[in-house]
């Protein structure tokens, strides 16, 4: 699969973009300030998922994800401060705090799968290659989308 295929990424991407958007229309002070590190922490938070993505072992593809969760919750952090300081509406805000905390389930989820051998029967043996990490078996990275349902992504 191909990062560009994973629900998570796609959520992150149309996340950072509403943000961009939003940003983009502040001018002066607040474009300068605030606007500059809400970018970048939005971002960062697909930036590190493709980081991880690309990583030859487990522990580096959790160590990226757990940068992303960072930037995450540092991009909530951003948008309760917009709303404080007047500059989104409070109809934004909740739009914007409901889809961080779907990702935020998400990338848990995705987290927790990284290194778990897939338990279906269309996984064997032969598709394991050793990539030297120290998995104990754990050769499967399965996607956020194995576990949760359409609907669940949807509403969540």
């Amino acid at each position: 699969m191909k990062l560009e295929d994973l629900k998570l990424y796609q959520e992150c991407l149309n996340l950072e973009a509403d943000i961009w958007k939003i940003v983009n229309n502040w001018e002066g002070f607040n474009k300068d300030t605030i606007g500059k590190s809400f970018v970048i922490a939005a971002d960062a938070i697909s930036s590190n998922i493709a980081g991880g993505y690309g990583r030859y072992n487990f522990k580096d593809k959790k160590h990226y994800c757990y940068i992303s969760r960072g930037f995450l919750l540092e991009t909530k952090g951003w948008v309760i401060k917009s709303l404080e300081r007047g500059l989104i509406e409070e109809s934004t805000n909740n739009e914007l705090i409901e889809n961080i905390e779907k990702i935020h389930r998400m990338l848990n989820a995705y987290i927790r799968s990284i290194g778990r051998k897939k338990e279906d029967s269309t996984y064997s043996e032969s598709n394991h290659t050793d990539d030297g990490d120290d998995n104990h078996g754990n050769s499967y990275t399965a996607n956020a989308d194995e576990f949760f349902s359409e609907e669940e992504l949807s509403n969540a």
